[in-house]
């Protein structure tokens, strides 16, 4: 590849950084489809500990808390999961007797982890999927697009093509890292970590942070009912025993870390540490921030 045609990371209007020209759609199929489960790529293993499972029920049954709370209920309702992945967040809602609905790239982590779901799995390209269901004038109660905006080579039209799905009582969740955030440049002006270590090319191709994507959503028409944080693990960095950047041996036990303390206190109280990551939600730390969004009346 010739330095003309290497991707560069630019500012978008709305804030958020991408990467340009993005991946081929040929070189996307074959990473999602051959080897981002299958070899335990990104956020995605093989196999898991039992703590970490009861921390992916955890973070599930966290949304699902929220989601009752701002449509009083889900009981009954209609949840598509963009991008299910390896189903927790489906099967969360499904224990609650919402219809679900997930479609994703492959199949690989649902067979593995709900085999059950499998029969609401669609697989194949995203776009073409959602096409298909606003054609068919589709809308649904929850639509869910968890870890998969920042992958895509057009997260506005993704974004469309969502709201397309949406009536005006839906309620979108986007969940998506937290990057080029307030801490992150914190960290580099303070010379506590010496590289942006989010950027991950050709896995995630835009990076949005608390501003860039409220600027975003707002501007396409949602309300912003709610930002909600997951674990702050990156506060870790603050600590030179603990700064897994600089010294990548101390990633696992950072990792385990964050999963223990949430398992913790989700053990307690659930709601109030719902409550606690709210509140970070709204100061913009977290390594991952959750959006509530409805459409603008």
């Amino acid at each position: 590849m010739s330095d003309c045609n290497k991707p560069k990371l630019t500012k978008t209007k709305w804030g958020f950084y991408r990467y340009d020209p993005p991946p081929c759609d040929e070189e996307l199929r074959v990473y999602y489809e051959q080897k981002y489960y299958q070899e335990g790529h990104g956020s995605y293993e093989i196999s898991y500990t039992d703590e970490e499972i009861r921390f992916f029920r955890l973070k599930a049954r966290m949304i699902y808390r929220k989601a009752s709370q701002l449509t009083k209920t889900a009981e009954g309702k209609k949840l598509m999961d963009i991008g299910c992945g390896e189903g927790w967040l489906m099967d969360e809602f499904h224990k609650h007797g919402c219809s679900v609905f997930g479609l994703d790239f492959s199949c690989h982590g649902m067979k593995n982890f709900h085999p059950h779901l499998v029969p609401f799995l669609e697989q194949g390209n995203i776009y073409n999927l959602l096409q298909n269901k606003t054609e068919k004038a589709e809308t649904f109660d929850f639509i869910v697009c968890a870890n998969v905006i920042e992958h895509v080579k057009d997260p506005v039209g993704l974004l469309l093509q969502m709201k397309r799905l949406m009536h005006k009582e839906s309620l979108l969740i986007i969940v998506t890292p937290n990057d080029f955030s307030q801490l992150h440049q914190h960290l580099l002006e303070k010379k506590i970590i010496s590289r942006q270590f989010w950027l991950c090319y050709p896995d995630h191709l835009s990076y949005f942070n608390k501003d860039s994507m409220i600027a975003l959503l707002s501007d396409l028409g949602f309300c912003v009912r709610s930002v909600v944080a997951d674990n702050p693990i990156d506060l870790n960095l603050l600590n030179d025993n603990s700064n897994y950047i600089e010294d990548t041996n101390k990633g696992k036990n950072t990792h385990f870390f964050r999963i223990r303390t949430d398992n913790f206190l989700g053990g307690i109280d659930p709601d109030k540490l719902l409550q606690i990551y709210e509140i970070l939600g709204s100061m913009g730390v977290g390594r991952d921030l959750n959006y509530y969004c409805s459409l603008n009346s």
